[in-house]
């Protein structure tokens, strides 16, 4: 099995995140795919962002929630990087579906620890106006919504992001009808790889930037590496023994 190169929100060395700049360079690099945030404008767009607030990444302040989509339209969301990438503006899902629809694995996760009414309804819509059904995994740490994806499309990939070392993942993701557990790489041990790929699901681990970290996944057999360094990843698998 060869594990995937997913680049986290972009994952590329030298620009901005979740930039379309980044996305058109991920698929330049040839990784195996991408991974992106998704949360709901004041007026209901799918935009792609990290964090519940624009403070960090865009010339403005405040949450998304409580912006238009022209409002946030207006400021830039590369020019806290680089003054190169000030024209970067803050792109829909649709711009970037676009970009990365004929990767191999296209990781949405839904940035929904506020309440986004919808969102799930309105990210599958346009993953089925795509086509690419096959290709999407939809990621949260709001497992309640994966819940909800499961009823609206339970042919969806979906994938339980976990922060802490919990007891019996695998369990936990299998019994609620999840695909994948996307998890802290230094979380992820070999006993939970195995039992994991023994119910049929998936083992992600997520954000992998250094590289004896990546050694070490890659021997142990993970399915999926999202990292902010895609370039270093494929040389790391390229070179790795029995990959």
């Amino acid at each position: 099995m060869k594990t995937k190169i997913i680049g986290h929100r972009g994952g590329v060395a030298g620009y901005p995140e979740n930039t379309l700049a980044a996305f058109k360079k991920a698929v330049e690099l040839g990784a195996d795919g991408v991974e992106f945030d998704v949360q709901l404008t004041k007026d209901g767009e799918i935009v792609v962002i990290h964090d519940e607030f624009i403070d960090r990444t865009m010339d403005g302040s405040g949450l998304v929630k409580d912006h238009t989509f022209a409002e946030l339209r207006d400021m830039s969301v590369g020019e806290f990087f680089s003054s190169e990438f000030k024209n970067q503006k803050i792109p829909t899902l649709r711009e970037v579906l676009e970009i990365v629809k004929d990767m191999e694995i296209i990781n949405i996760e839904l940035k929904n620890h506020l309440s986004y009414p919808n969102l799930e309804t309105k990210v599958l819509k346009l993953v089925d106006e795509f086509k690419i059904r096959d290709k999407v995994i939809i990621s949260s740490f709001n497992h309640y919504s994966l819940e909800k994806i499961k009823k609206i499309q339970p042919a969806i990939k979906t994938g339980a992001l976990l922060m802490a070392k919990i007891i019996n993942p695998a369990d936990y993701a299998f019994k609620r009808g999840f695909d994948a557990l996307h998890m802290h790489f230094l979380t992820i041990d070999q006993k939970t790889i195995e039992k994991a790929h023994f119910m049929g699901m998936k083992i992600c681990a997520y954000t992998v930037n250094y590289s004896e970290s990546v050694v070490d996944l890659l021997e142990k057999g993970v399915d999926m590496i999202i990292t902010d360094n895609i370039e270093m990843i494929q040389k790391l698998r390229k070179n790795a023994k029995n990959i």
